[in-house]
C-alpha cells in the first residue's frame, strides 16, 4: 500500500505525526512537504512554500500535488492538516480521483462557512478523521457520513506513568506550547495573581501572540515564581518539561476546540490536568478522570481550580489508566491502518 502524505507545514508535532504513520505503513509511502528535511523517516518530495492561505498559492500547490500524484500513482492521498485548507472550500480535491483520499482535521471551527467547507471537502474524501468523539458527532451532525475517530496519541518515547502526589515543592505548573491567543496564556497570568498556595510556573514554547515583554509585565506580582523558555522546543526538551512538571495547565479560550497534545502527553505521564469544560477538550478531560475543569475564559474559576489542584493532586482511577492505554502511538497507527485498508477495499 502506497500512501502519499501531504502537509503544508513541518512545525511542531507535524513531523512526529507523519513519522509514526510512515513507519507503520509498509510499501513505498512518501511525504509531500514544503521543504526537504532529514527529520522525516522516509522519502520526501517538495511542493509549495509552506503558505497556502492565498488563492493563487493554494492553486499552485494543488497543481504540484496533482503532478506528483500522477507520477507516483499512490493508493491513497492523505492530507494531514485539513484545517489549513478550509478557506479554499475543497477547491481542487475533485481532481484526485485515481486515488483514495483521507483528510485529517485537528480542530473544530464554528461558523457556517466552516461547516460548508468541511462538507465540501469530505464530499471528495473517502474518510474524514477527527481526534475526539465529540468532534466526530458534530461533523456527523453536518451530514458527513464518512467520519472516523482516531484519538490523538502521546508521542513521547516513554512508558505511561502512575499518578500520585506532586514531585516538586512547591508544585510546578506547566504552560506548554506556542503562546497563541486561543491558548489563553493571558487568562492564566491573570488567574495566578489570585492564587495563594505556593507554586512555580514554567512557560515553555514558541512566542507568538504573547511575547516575553508581555509575560514579564503581567507577572510582576509573582515574578520570582516564573521560569521562561520562549523558543521552539526540541522533542527532548518537551519531554523534559513534561516529566518535571506536576500540573499541566490548559487555559484555552472557547474558540479552541480540538485535541491537545500537552493534555494527551500529561495524561500519559500521570499528571494532574487543568483544562476548560467546553467542547471536546472538556469532554475528554472529564471522561478521563485525569484532572479538573473550569469554565473557559473565567479567570476566577481558573484561579480556584489551580488553588485546589496545588493541594489535591489527581489520583488516577481505572478510567484514567484506560485512557492512558488509548493514547498509545501504536494504537494510533493501527487505527489509521484500518482506515487505509477500508479505503483501498472500497476503491476496489
Amino acid at each position: 500500500m502506497r500512501i502519499m502524505y501531504v502537509d503544508a507545514s513541518v512545525d511542531g508535532h507535524h513531523l512526529i505525526y507523519l513519522n509514526y504513520l510512515l513507519q507503520a505503513v509498509s510499501g513505498d509511502s512518501f511525504a509531500v512537504l514544503p521543504e526537504d528535511t532529514d527529520k522525516v523517516k522516509g522519502r520526501v518530495r517538495k511542493a509549495g512554500t509552506g503558505s497556502i492561505r492565498g488563492f493563487e498559492e493554494y492553486g499552485r500547490w494543488m497543481k504540484e500535488l496533482r503532478r506528483i500524484a500522477a507520477e507516483e500513482k499512490p493508493d491513497i492521498i492523505h492530507f494531514l492538516d485539513g484545517d489549513t485548507m478550509m478557506r479554499n472550500m475543497g477547491r481542487g480535491l475533485a481532481r484526485f480521483t485515481d486515488s483514495g483520499m483521507v483528510i485529517t482535521f485537528h480542530h473544530f471551527f464554528e461558523g457556517k462557512a466552516r461547516e460548508i467547507s468541511m462538507k465540501r471537502m469530505l464530499r471528495y474524501a473517502d474518510a474524514g478523521v477527527f481526534h475526539t468523539e465529540t468532534i466526530c458527532e458534530r461533523a456527523e451532525g453536518f451530514g458527513c457520513k464518512n467520519v472516523k475517530c482516531v484519538p490523538y496519541p502521546c508521542f513521547l518515547d516513554l512508558p505511561p506513568m502512575e499518578s500520585g502526589g506532586h514531585r516538586n515543592d512547591p508544585p510546578v505548573l506547566l504552560a506548554l506550547g506556542g503562546t497563541r491567543h486561543d491558548k489563553g496564556l493571558d487568562i492564566l497570568l491573570k488567574a495566578l495573581k489570585d492564587v495563594k498556595a505556593p507554586f512555580q510556573l514554567v512557560i515553555a514554547g514558541k512566542p507568538e501572540d504573547f511575547d516575553e515583554d508581555y509575560i514579564v509585565s503581567h507577572t510582576e506580582k509573582y515574578r520570582d515564581k516564573v521560569r521562561l523558555c520562549l523558543r521552539f522546543l526540541s522533542d527532548e526538551e518537551v519531554k523534559e518539561f513534561l516529566v518535571e512538571s506536576d500540573i499541566i495547565v490548559l487555559p484555552y479560550r472557547r474558540e479552541f476546540d480540538g485535541a491537545s497534545g500537552p493534555m494527551c502527553e500529561g495524561i500519559y505521564l500521570g499528571k494532574t490536568i487543568i483544562g476548560p469544560s467546553h467542547g471536546s477538550l472538556g469532554s475528554q478531560l472529564q471522561s478521563s478522570h485525569a484532572g479538573y475543569t473550569f469554565e473557559s475564559e473565567n479567570v476566577e474559576q481558573l484561579a480556584a481550580c489551580i488553588e485546589y489542584a496545588l493541594t489535591h493532586p489527581c489520583v488516577y482511577d481505572e478510567t484514567a489508566y484506560q485512557m492512558q492505554k488509548e493514547l498509545s502511538p501504536e494504537l494510533f497507527a493501527e487505527r489509521y491502518l484500518r482506515i487505509y485498508r477500508e479505503v483501498v477495499q472500497k476503491k476496489g
